[in-house]
């Protein structure tokens, strides 16, 4: 049986979506505020400072809170989008994806609890008994010998240290280029297929908070039918409390199957 091709914006801007899109084809054929408002003296001077090393160092200090991260695709994907809330030094969190399909929604959850990962699937109907929107499956551990690589939603701020080129084009605002070559491990196969040979180059915006943080990053994967597919990230809600513990024994599934993203 032959699978349709994953849309281009989905395999290469929301990767797990895109494993769940040739799933859906096979079978039918995530309250605390931001942490407080930050002083004005606590930001670099925007024009002083180099922007490649604002955007470097913007990028590390995501990874010093936890947060919650919006994964978007510009608005082209009619409302598929993945919200991560995320503790970075724990590694542990929830990743929530939506995927419209023609008969309502699949929802992808991805449990991170430090030493174990865990995902469950929902669908609006049976045809994938697996889905069931119950069933933990114990995908492994992250980073395990053999894992699926995937877009690593967790570490794409990292992809930002590597500016090729880059320009400041307002207050705490920049754009440019990167190059992405070496980026395989974070971006996975899917983003890399679509870059090809412009991943060496590939055009990026960035925005900066008043305490030095990356709060929005746009990566432009790919130009298809003169609309531009992208990454859309959006970190926000830092300090946030994130919970992320093991499902009940009686949930969980081992040996999961193909169908299930991560497996």
């Amino acid at each position: 049986m032959t699978v349709n091709k994953p849309k281009l914006v989905a395999a290469g801007a929301v990767l797990v979506v895109a494993i769940a899109a040739g799933a859906w084809a096979l079978s039918a054929a995530g309250d605390e505020p931001d942490a407080g408002r930050p002083a004005a003296s606590a930001s670099p001077d925007p024009v002083a400072t180099d922007p490649a090393s604002v955007l470097v160092a913007a990028a590390g200090k995501v990874d010093q809170q936890t947060y919650k991260l919006t994964v978007g695709t510009g608005g082209s994907t009619g409302g598929d989008s993945t919200v991560l809330l995320w503790d970075p030094k724990a590694r542990r969190g929830l990743e929530t994806t939506s995927l419209k399909v023609p008969n309502g929604e699949v929802k992808i959850e991805r449990l991170t609890t430090g030493p174990d990962v865990y995902v469950r699937v929902s669908a609006p109907d049976r045809r994938v008994p697996v889905w069931d929107g119950r069933t933990w499956w114990h995908v492994g551990a992250p980073d395990a010998p053999g894992a699926q690589p995937g877009l690593d939603n967790t570490r794409l701020a990292g992809t930002l240290t590597a500016p090729a080129r880059i320009r400041q084009t307002g207050v705490r605002e920049y754009a440019g280029t990167l190059d992405l070559r070496a980026s395989g491990a974070v971006l996975g196969s899917g983003v890399g297929s679509v870059l090809g040979d412009r991943a060496g180059a590939v055009p990026f915006t960035a925005t900066v908070d008043e305490q030095g943080r990356l709060v929005r990053y746009q990566i432009q994967l790919a130009s298809e039918q003169s609309k531009t597919a992208q990454l859309d990230l959006t970190y926000s809600d830092f300090g946030l409390a994130v919970a992320a513990e093991p499902p009940a024994a009686d949930l969980v599934g081992e040996d999961p199957p193909a169908n299930i993203p991560g497996a």
